[in-house]
C-alpha cells in the first residue's frame, strides 16, 4: 500500500510539473507556460519563473497546448482545437473535423478561445490617451521657469487616426507673469493606400505674451509616408490652409486673413533605451512667403519601471517672423521635463 501511495505522488508530482503549454526551441530549450498568442512571427508566453516572455517564432521547432487554442495559417483559414506533436515533429491540431497537420512556420497567428485574433485587434479602432506634466525653461522673449500641462486623446484605427490634443504653459518671474498661453486642436488623417494619405486638421489658442487674443489656423492636404515600421516612422505631409490671428489693442500689429500653405513633418524612432520624437510645422502665407511661422518640437522619452509612465526631455522653438512689429523677438526656446501617464 505504501508503494502505492509513493507512485501515485510521484505521477501527480510528474504531472503537475509538465502541466501547461510546452514550447521547444531549436536548440533544445523547453519552455513551459502558457502561450498567449502569436503574432508577426513572435510568440508570448506567461511563465511562472520569468513572467510574460516573447520568442522568435523561427526559432521554434515544436509547440503543444493543453487546451484548444485558435490557428489562423498563412492561407487565411483558422482553426480551433489542442496542439499536439506527432511522431514525425509535425504539429496536429485536433479540430471538430479530425487533426490538420500543420509546421510552426506555416501558423500565421494564434490567440485564446473568448479573445480577439490579433488581426481584429488591429482592426479595431482604439482609444489611447496622455496626459504630461512640464518643468519648464525658456530664452527668448522671456527668461523663467513655470508649469505646463499637455493633454492628448488618439483614436487609432488600421486606416485612419483621429487625434485631439491641448496644452497649456503659466509662468512667473520676479512676481510677474511672463507665459500665459493656450491652445488646443483636432487633427485627422485617413489611409488612400500604405504610403499616401490625406488629412484635415484645425488648431486655436492664445498667447497673452505676444499680445495675441485669439489664433486660428487650419488646413487640409495630403501626406506621404516614408517609412511605417515598429522601430521607425517617418510622415511629411503638405497642403493649404487659412491663419487668423486678433491682436490685443496694445500692440501695433495688424490682424491676421490670410490664406496659407501648411507643411510638417513627424518622425518616431524607437530606440534602445527609450523612445525619440521629432514635429516640424511650417506654415507660410500665400501672399507673402516671408510671413510664416515654423514650429518644432524634439523630445526623447525615457521610461520608467512602471509600465504607463515616462519621463519626457526636450526642446521646442516657435518662431513668427512678423513679430519684430509688435516690438518681440522672433524666435521664442522652451526646454522642459514631462512627466508623462500614458492609459487606454
Amino acid at each position: 500500500m505504501k508503494k502505492i501511495f509513493i507512485l501515485l505522488a510521484v505521477t501527480l508530482t510528474a504531472s503537475a510539473i509538465s502541466f501547461g503549454d510546452i514550447i521547444v526551441t531549436k536548440s533544445g530549450s523547453k519552455i513551459v507556460g502558457k502561450i498567449e498568442g502569436i503574432d508577426g512571427g513572435k510568440i508570448t508566453v506567461t511563465t511562472d519563473f520569468a513572467g510574460k516572455i516573447v520568442i522568435d517564432q523561427a526559432q521554434v521547432d515544436q509547440m503543444t497546448t493543453d487546451e484548444p487554442v485558435f490557428v489562423s495559417l498563412e492561407s487565411g483559414a483558422a482553426y480551433s482545437g489542442k496542439v499536439t506533436v506527432s511522431p514525425n515533429g509535425v504539429l496536429n491540431v485536433a479540430t471538430d473535423n479530425g487533426d490538420l497537420a500543420v509546421t510552426v512556420d506555416n501558423v500565421k497567428e494564434s490567440w485564446r478561445p473568448g479573445q480577439k485574433s490579433p488581426t481584429q485587434i488591429r482592426n479595431t479602432r482604439k482609444w489611447a490617451y496622455q496626459a504630461a506634466l512640464d518643468l519648464t525653461g525658456k530664452s527668448g522673449n522671456s527668461e523663467s521657469t513655470g508649469f505646463g500641462m499637455n493633454l492628448r486623446a488618439t483614436l487609432q484605427g488600421p486606416d485612419d487616426r483621429l487625434e485631439f490634443f491641448g496644452r497649456a504653459n503659466f509662468e512667473e518671474t520676479d512676481g510677474a507673469t511672463s507665459a500665459d498661453d493656450a491652445r488646443a486642436g483636432v487633427d485627422y488623417s485617413n489611409q488612400l493606400n500604405e504610403a499616401w494619405n490625406w488629412y484635415v486638421s484645425s488648431e486655436f489658442g492664445r498667447d497673452v505674451i505676444k499680445d495675441t487674443d485669439l489664433f486660428v489656423n487650419t488646413a487640409a492636404g495630403f501626406g506621404f509616408t516614408f517609412t511605417n515600421t515598429d522601430t521607425r516612422f517617418l510622415n511629411l505631409r503638405g497642403g493649404v490652409g487659412y491663419r487668423f490671428e486678433n491682436y490685443s489693442k496694445f500692440t501695433s500689429r495688424e490682424d491676421l486673413n490670410a490664406a496659407s500653405m501648411d507643411f510638417g513633418l513627424e518622425h518616431k524612432e524607437k530606440l534602445k533605451w527609450g523612445n525619440l520624437v521629432n514635429r516640424i510645422k511650417f506654415t507660410p502665407t500665400v501672399e507673402d512667403f516671408g510671413s510664416f511661422r515654423i514650429y518644432q518640437d524634439t523630445a526623447i522619452d525615457l521610461p520608467l519601471k512602471v509600465e504607463q509612465y515616462s519621463v519626457r526631455l526636450g526642446f521646442s522653438n516657435d518662431y513668427d517672423s512678423d513679430a519684430d512689429l509688435s516690438g518681440l523677438e522672433e524666435l521664442d526656446t522652451t526646454y522642459y521635463i514631462r512627466l508623462v501617464l500614458n492609459w487606454q
